[in-house]
């Protein structure tokens, strides 16, 4: 008995439909573009997210140190302390006199005004007397809601 060919073997066997595993180029590629346009739009709203947490934290962080005055304010006969720094370890800890761009936070005692004293967070911008400037008196930020 002669064994047949390759060729009578492949022509006598069932025809197998073409299945390949895999994606499709076109696949590939309308997934590439999906995720360039989420990762576009989050490139876009994180910043300003991020911006927002700042800022409030920043207003968190001045309330903190109020009171931390205030305490301080009680044991002293009433008299603001001269600087931020008179206030650590006692009343806040190293680093609460840094807002939360790590800028040093504009604090001055004026006894006999409305207020014993001002505290001013410089923004985002880091200089003060600028729109962003943040008022613990006011807490007035022209470029957030």
């Amino acid at each position: 008995m002669q064994t047949p060919s390759l060729d009578a073997r492949i022509k006598g066997t069932r025809a197998m439909p073409y299945a390949r595993p895999g994606f499709s180029l076109i696949e590939l590629t309308a997934v590439l573009v999906i995720l360039g346009l989420l990762m576009a739009g989050a490139a876009v709203a994180v910043p300003k997210q991020i911006q927002k947490a700042r800022i409030k934290t920043t207003k968190t962080s001045m309330i903190t140190i109020k009171t931390a005055v205030n305490t301080y304010m009680a044991e002293n006969a009433g008299d603001a302390p001269a600087s931020l720094v008179e206030l650590i370890p006692s009343f806040i800890e190293t680093g609460s006199e840094l807002d939360s761009w790590d800028q040093l936070y504009y604090y001055r005692a004026t006894p006999g005004l409305a207020h014993a004293y001002e505290l001013i967070s410089s923004g985002a911008d880091k200089e003060f007397q600028t729109p962003d400037d943040i008022n613990l008196w006011t807490m007035n930020v022209k470029t957030s809601n």
